[in-house]
């Protein structure tokens, strides 16, 4: 057997590493069953047109994963569908509690074109820190938060657009939220150490593996 064979062999045994060491999970919304995995708390919460809406005239909630969960990176696509009276945005929340009374989130609001993260204690809400920007009030967008140790971070389209540090909460849960108007989310996907993969994550994943191991193979 040729050196260029031990190779491609070991690329593909490296793919497959890949493929089963994630610690991702991956809702694309496509199938009705995945709002089983959301609580919804508040709100009208539920898939639309293969995208979660979440909607409500005051705080829309839904919370999804696990309480333990400690340090994670949540990415998603999202759009400011339809404006209130006053409001007109979208929450990532992090660190969420079981009956999400309490949470740290990381908002972009178009109305006031800011992204703002506020902690919620107990029902209590504090603002921690707002930040002005210009955000899409039209199109799709990208969220990225991420949780680690005391820190928080919130990226928009890729860029970091606001950075906390709080100690109040250490574990919780995942979650999206509005204030007083509807918007939308998808391929919402969180990872973290010890974070079960989902099925469609796998399946997208065994998808592009197989077919780099046969442009490897092929070669």
């Amino acid at each position: 057997m040729s050196q260029h064979h031990f190779v491609r062999i070991g690329l593909v045994l490296v793919l497959f590493a890949l493929v089963i060491h994630c610690d991702a999970l991956l809702w694309d919304f496509n199938e009705k069953a995945q709002e089983n995995d959301w609580k919804v708390i508040s709100g009208t919460c539920k898939i639309d047109k293969n995208a979660y809406k979440i909607s409500h005239n005051a705080e829309g909630l839904a919370i999804a994963g696990e309480s333990n969960w400690t340090d994670y990176t949540i990415t998603c696509k999202a759009r400011l569908t339809e404006a209130g009276e006053t409001f007109n945005n979208i929450a990532i929340c992090v660190r969420t509690s079981d009956d999400g009374m309490s949470e740290y989130i990381f908002m972009l609001e178009g109305s006031r074109q800011q992204a703002e993260w506020w902690s919620k204690i107990a029902g209590a809400y504090k603002e921690i820190k707002a930040v002005p920007m210009k955000i899409d009030t039209k199109d799709w967008f990208q969220l990225k938060v991420i949780a680690k140790g005391d820190t928080f971070e919130g990226y928009y389209d890729g860029k970091i657009v606001a950075e906390i540090k709080d100690k109040g909460l250490r574990a919780g849960k995942v979650g999206a939220r509005v204030y007083g108007s509807t918007a939308h989310i998808d391929d919402f996907d969180v990872n973290g150490k010890g974070i079960e993969p989902s099925s469609v994550e796998a399946k997208g994943k065994l998808t592009t593996t197989w077919s780099a191991i046969k442009m490897i193979v092929e070669r």
